[in-house]
């Protein structure tokens, strides 16, 4: 007799698992924008020589988020947390976007990882325009 696997069940909970609601604005200190002006954060995630974080596992994408690209960078660069299977690839590694999928609003997209079978997903925007160039 079979017995089913809970990892399935698993990753469909932490899929389908909300966001943490928004700090109140009197928590954002300094974060305050102006339209169409993007935050540090942002900047250094699409410049050409910033690495991305991606993961292997949408879900585990989602959680290694939750706090921010600057937190899920701390958490990589620490040897003793849990990276989640997730990692800062370089941008010359990326390649064109194979998947796509809106989860709670939000559009992630996996992309080809040079040397590997899996895709790796990032919130969609996050990768280079033409993904990395000459290695397909």
């Amino acid at each position: 007799m079979s017995r089913s696997h809970p990892l399935p069940i698993l990753l469909l909970a932490a899929l389908l698992a909300p966001w943490p609601a928004p700090l109140p604005a009197s928590a954002q200190q300094g974060l305050r924008l102006k339209p169409g002006e993007k935050s540090q954060a942002e900047k250094a995630a699409r410049t050409p020589a910033a690495p991305v974080i991606a993961c292997p596992s949408v879900a585990n994408y989602r959680m290694l988020m939750q706090a921010g690209p600057t937190a899920a960078a701390a958490t990589l660069a620490d040897p003793k947390a849990d990276h989640l299977g997730c990692a800062a690839l370089p941008r010359n590694r990326i390649g064109a976007v194979v998947d796509k999928v809106t989860l709670a609003g939000r559009s992630y997209d996996c992309a080809a990882v040079k040397d590997t079978t899996t895709c790796h997903w990032v919130e969609t925007g996050r990768l280079p325009a033409a993904g990395a160039e000459g290695w397909r």
